[in-house]
């Protein structure tokens, strides 16, 4: 089993060795011990401990608050804070960042630990769940549609063996390129007017699809005639960052779609 990592900041260096030799007994590695927050972040990139113990009055132009702030921007690496001070604000400054739990010095040794391995056990569970897009992508694995994630710039970043089977491309074979270039996706047209369904999922605030009928160009270079729908994905963040497509073989006897330049 790998060595728990723990990253402590405190500019106090008799209780930063004190700390240091308590979770040596409990079986922890210290990986680092920062005095500023500069430091600390520095250390957080470098190192990826699985846990940061971050006093709060630190060194430096900036507090373990604003510090942890700092992290939460690129890691959600656990923080615990150990601190002398509980007045109230900055009890309610704490609470504004994504910390795992606020400890009062001194604090007791079996509250830490208890507090370290409930914040990696957190941390490992949601690492099994998986992110949204993981998530969906595991879902798609399973579904009777053709499924094709492209990014923002439409390179296609997902594709599931139903897509596989109805394009002609393996999923290696498309990864990364243009899925419009590639597949020569055509949007339906009604009236002369171009159906920019891509563009019209974008300005939506939410999952939503719009289902033209489309042709698309098999690898063997058949034609096909398909129902499409279009949703977008959030990421952890809740950010827009990719597109799901569906695809499913039209049915004889509907309206033909009126083939259309992307």
């Amino acid at each position: 089993m790998q060595p728990k990592k723990i990253l402590i900041v405190e500019d106090e260096g008799v209780v930063a060795l004190s700390l240091q030799a308590v979770l040596n007994k409990m079986g922890y590695t210290v990986v680092g011990i920062a005095i500023t927050g500069n430091e600390a972040i520095r250390m957080a990139t470098e190192l990826t401990p699985d846990v940061i113990l971050m006093d709060i009055h630190i060194k430096g132009d900036m507090d373990g608050i604003q510090t942890t702030a700092k992290i939460n921007e690129f890691s959600d690496i656990p923080v615990i804070y150990l601190t002398a001070y509980a007045d109230d604000e900055t009890v309610n400054r704490a609470l504004k960042t994504r910390s795992h739990s606020y400890l009062v010095k001194p604090y007791n040794p079996r509250e830490l630990y208890s507090n370290i391995e409930f914040a990696i056990y957190k941390r490992r569970l949601k690492d099994r769940i998986g992110t949204h897009r993981e998530n969906l992508e595991l879902l798609l694995t399973k579904v009777n549609d053709a499924a094709i994630i492209i990014d923002l710039k439409d390179k296609v970043v997902y594709v599931n063996s139903a897509a596989e089977t109805l394009t002609g491309w393996k999923s290696e074979e498309l990864l990364g390129v243009n899925a419009f270039d590639v597949l020569n996706i055509n949007v339906s047209q009604v009236d002369d007017i171009i159906d920019n369904t891509l563009s019209r999922t974008l300005s939506l605030g939410a999952m939503n699809y719009l289902p033209p009928i489309a042709t698309i160009q098999t690898k063997s270079g058949k034609t096909r005639t398909v129902d499409v729908k279009t949703g977008l994905v959030k990421d952890d963040s809740g950010e827009h960052k990719t597109i799901v497509i569906l695809l499913r073989e039209h049915a004889v006897g509907r309206v033909d779609p009126i083939k259309l330049q992307k």
